[in-house]
């Protein structure tokens, strides 16, 4: 209860603090040239930044996935792993007095890639694509992929609290998935590109009109060899299209007992769903990890069916979505110099460098305003004290990061949160801006990545309205001077956060849901740059004074 009142107290708290924004930024709008105010910038407030490890990460129902290898040329390399659950497309499906799964049936998983499409084919020629959310060298590299049947329940509560949501963490793969695998590989065809050399291929796919026997049919329905005149039945973007073991499916759903069938419910505990396991091949190049929406994903099985032995044998389909329950596993081999580093920080005020990561890799710490040196027991910085007793009024606020370049691939975006209470900041809250890609949405509070040729690459992030709250706030219980976090994020538009396994560790009890989506890491100029102190973060605050 007391959680709800404070709760709705912090809303009421940033209702008022709209209104004052606006106003301040009116009035600075108003008095610019009159001799009665200095318009100023303070940059010489105390900065305190450093970077905790944290551990292993909450990643159970995350909305995008990762699957693949990656590999950093500073960070290391990280392994990604997934298992899901499987719904029933139509629950108590009838498939038939005799059925059964014959040689010119097809059982095929597709999980559709983030692409976008560039060029239109002409008549039955393919579209193409370029993928997007796709990290190393996609065009080359292979894996080898192996699909299981998962042997282990993915509940929706916890055991222990059945009032608490479940929560699975990322490494937690061999301890609940590996040593519980219910079946063979499933991806077991002789296309290798299916198993064992796979690849994130940007190839549309393309479904032609059959015969039902596998032959292929021209506009007259008749049956054609000549490719130029095949019918286009359906195309799909790119996407993994995996052909899966015939004999399994036809033993586990098309011949399950009808009790199994019932309802989603008791289809999961029967049939626990997939296991996607990745390893390097031995192709020497396995740099290649994808995010992938497994959520829009399905696995189709087609049948023949009749009622009688003196029927006719019917061709017909049937889908399995792959939804419920999720689990993103993340294996790391970090770098000696990452690893060193996450070792060797934690001390405020002496890092050079900072280091947030993606996954379950690490994030960076931030305090403003220095400590509270009066002996007063309020513990309020006194530089923010001092702030507070003047009649300011403030314009902008930013803070500004440099990158160090050690050829790893930067994120597009980092977000700067309130670490002490694990909610966004007022001016990602009020940030409405949106984009034409909305990984670009909430521009005016920025963490965008600035990349000028021959110039430093930068992020800035705006936090005038926590600033103007932390001055001109006049609540205790909203206005406290919060430690910052900041992370690289996969998605600016989830402000939504996750569970830490040890917070004891990290420092805290939960991250940004956007940091454990991402595989990437950045490598930013600290507090204490000794090589170049020109790129030392920055914290601007541009005010207006009475004279």
């Amino acid at each position: 209860m007391k959680k709800i009142v404070s709760n709705i107290a912090i809303l009421l708290s940033i209702a008022t603090i709209v209104s004052c924004d606006k106003d301040f930024n009116t009035i600075g709008s108003e008095v610019i040239g009159d001799d009665h105010f200095d318009f100023l910038i303070k940059d010489d407030v105390t900065l305190s930044a450093y970077t905790k490890r944290t551990g292993a990460v909450q990643s159970n129902n995350l909305p995008i996935n990762s699957l693949g290898i990656y590999v950093d040329r500073y960070f290391g390399t990280t392994k990604s792993t997934f298992v899901s659950q499987l719904e029933l497309n139509s629950i108590a499906p009838y498939f038939g007095n005799i059925r059964e799964i014959q040689s010119t049936d097809s059982i095929y998983l597709y999980v559709p890639y983030f692409s976008e499409q560039t060029a239109t084919g002409s008549g039955i020629e393919p579209n193409t694509f370029e993928l997007k959310s796709v990290y190393g060298d996609s065009d080359n590299a292979t894996l080898d992929l192996k699909i299981f049947e998962n042997g282990y329940f993915l509940r929706n509560y916890n055991a222990v609290d059945p009032s608490v949501s479940q929560k699975y963490y990322s490494d937690e793969k061999t301890s609940l998935i590996e040593n519980n695998l219910a079946s063979a590989q499933l991806n077991d065809g002789s296309n290798l590109s299916e198993n064992t050399q796979f690849k994130f291929n940007k190839e549309e796919i393309i479904i032609y009109k059959t015969n039902g026997s596998g032959a292929y049919l021209d506009s007259n329905g008749a049956v054609t060899t000549d490719d130029s005149k095949r019918v286009v039945k359906e195309r799909l973007a790119p996407g993994m299209w995996i052909n899966l073991n015939k004999s399994f499916f036809e033993t586990k759903v098309l011949n399950a007992p009808d009790s199994k069938l019932i309802n989603n419910n008791l289809f999961k505990e029967y049939f626990k769903g997939l296991y996607f396991q990745v390893d390097a091949n031995s192709s020497g190049n396995s740099n290649a990890l994808a995010l992938l929406d497994f959520s829009k994903a399905y696995i189709t099985m087609q049948y023949h069916t009749k009622e009688a032995a003196t029927d006719e044998f019917k061709k017909k389909t049937f889908k399995l979505n792959l939804k419920g329950n999720t689990i993103n596993f993340f294996e790391n081999t970090f770098s000696s110099e990452y690893n060193d580093e996450l070792t060797n920080t934690n001390a405020p005020n002496t890092d050079e460098f900072l280091y947030p990561k993606g996954g379950d890799g690490s994030v960076v710490f931030i305090d403003l305003f220095g400590d509270d040196d009066a002996g007063d027991d309020d513990l309020i910085p006194e530089e923010l004290e001092e702030l507070r007793s003047q009649n300011i009024l403030i314009n902008d606020a930013y803070l500004t990061f440099y990158v160090k370049n050690e050829e790893q691939k930067n994120s597009t975006r980092i977000f700067l949160y309130d670490a002490t209470n694990n909610i966004p900041i007022l001016d990602y809250i009020f940030d409405s801006s949106t984009a034409t890609d909305p990984a670009n949405n909430k521009f005016s509070y920025g963490g965008i990545l600035e990349v000028v040729e021959n110039v430093d690459t930068k992020y800035k992030i705006r936090l005038s309205s926590h600033i103007n709250n932390l001055i001109k706030g006049t609540d205790p219980d909203t206005n406290k001077n919060v430690r910052l976090g900041l992370s690289v994020t996969q998605n600016i538009n989830n402000g939504n956060r996750y569970g830490i396994k040890d917070p004891t560790l990290f420092g805290n009890t939960n991250l940004p849901i956007g940091s454990i989506m991402s595989p990437l890491g950045t490598i930013l100029y600290g507090n204490h740059p000794s090589t170049d102190p020109s790129k030392k973060m920055k914290f601007e605050i541009y005010y207006t004074k009475p004279n």
